[in-house]
């Protein structure tokens, strides 16, 4: 899609111009790793200039290093990882405690995963599956570099996602056009792309949502704007499923779903660039209650 008719298209979800130019220079952030550190501990410690978030764990990084956060002592001794702020914001809500059965079902290389194995101090269960097995490898180096020991790997396709477990915590992190995080995305993709995916993110969350068990919560996310991708397979879920309920996230400068789904979908939360000063988002919070 050209640059001039994406503009037209985000301009009927939040102010074009500025979304797309904060892209181009948004802000590095990393998360310290509470497996091996705590904040505190962390920040006594990094040569890194790092300013804090909302996050306890997350930081923004000032003057990153030429040579790039990921050759940092940092990185390779574990104690910290890079990670958009946007993309922690699907663990920090689901918010799993040590104990918790949690399924991660579009897990590789692996951030949110790690990022709830020290949510739980590495004590109750992770399952992370990815359908794609060469990020598997990816998914399992971050495992060992940031000493998580409470989760397994699978190798699935999250659309026909089998298994005889049930998870009281689920993240749906599902596959998408990408145009929150990739500034290029807007010039291979169009409408007709959003409605295709559409259906194997649904199928996902349809698999995802089977193996939740009652009482249990499911995070639903994804990094681009296209409603398509966004409400449209929560609403399905919503409206195939009597026992889910949309619950009210408190996501700073953040917007509310679109309400076009519904009056509930003022409690899902749409993140964009030049308001979050990190990458596009949406997440939705879906609870099956008892």
């Amino acid at each position: 899609m050209e640059k001039q008719e994406y503009l037209s298209w985000l301009s009927s979800y939040t102010d074009a111009e500025p979304c797309t130019d904060s892209q181009t220079h948004l802000p590095y952030y990393i998360r310290a790793n509470l497996l091996k550190t705590t904040p505190e501990e962390y920040l006594k410690w990094t040569k890194l200039k790092v300013i804090p978030t909302f996050l306890p764990y997350a930081f923004r990084v000032e003057d990153p290093p030429d040579s790039g956060l990921g050759n940092t002592i940092d990185y390779a001794t574990g104690w910290m990882t890079t990670q958009s702020l946007s993309s922690m914001l699907p663990p920090h809500i689901l918010n799993p405690m040590p104990g918790d059965r949690v399924l991660d079902i579009c897990a590789a290389p692996g951030s949110k995963t790690t990022q709830c194995a020290a949510l739980m101090h590495n004590k109750g269960i992770i399952l992370a599956n990815d359908k794609n097995k060469g990020r598997i490898s990816a998914l399992v180096n971050n495992l060992e570099r940031l000493g998580v020991i409470n989760t397994t790997t699978m190798n699935q396709d999250g659309g026909r996602f089998t298994t005889s477990h049930k998870f009281n915590k689920i993240i749906v992190d599902a596959p998408c056009s990408g145009l929150g995080s990739n500034e290029s995305a807007h010039t291979w993709w169009d409408e007709l792309y959003s409605r295709n995916i559409s259906a194997l993110q649904t199928a996902i969350l349809r698999r995802a949502y089977s193996v939740l068990e009652p009482g249990g919560t499911l995070i639903y996310s994804t990094c681009t704007y296209s409603p398509d991708e966004n409400e449209q397979p929560v609403f399905r879920i919503l409206e195939n499923n009597p026992d889910a309920r949309l619950e009210k996230l408190d996501i700073p400068n953040s917007e509310p779903g679109l309400n076009e789904f519904g009056s509930e979908f003022k409690n899902a939360a749409r993140i964009y660039p030049h308001k979050f000063n990190s990458e596009g988002f949406f997440v939705a919070k879906i609870r099956k209650v008892d």
